[in-house]
């Protein structure tokens, strides 16, 4: 039998807080992601160089992003998607 996970302020648990806070910021992300795709419409004129920046620095935070969490749980992480 396992110790129940203690409740934390709020009155959730670290899991519960971590998946309400990845839900919420996952999705603020996408949505700026897809707003930066709208900047690829006839409206805009842009070279090769400034999509290849941003698509760089994109491209960079995720890995960063990536290596944080493998390196926090000191393992690889599963191929599974994320689940939110």
């Amino acid at each position: 039998m396992s110790e129940a996970e203690p409740v934390q302020a709020g009155g959730e648990t670290k899991e519960q807080k971590f998946a309400r806070l990845a839900t919420k910021r996952t999705q603020a992300a996408l949505t700026k992601i897809r707003l930066l795709g709208n900047l690829t419409g006839s409206s805009y004129r842009y070279t090769d160089e400034q999509a290849n920046r941003i698509l760089g620095s994109l491209r960079q935070a995720v890995d960063e992003l990536e290596g944080k969490f493998r390196k926090v749980r000191g393992q690889r992480m599963g191929s599974e998607p994320f689940a939110l």
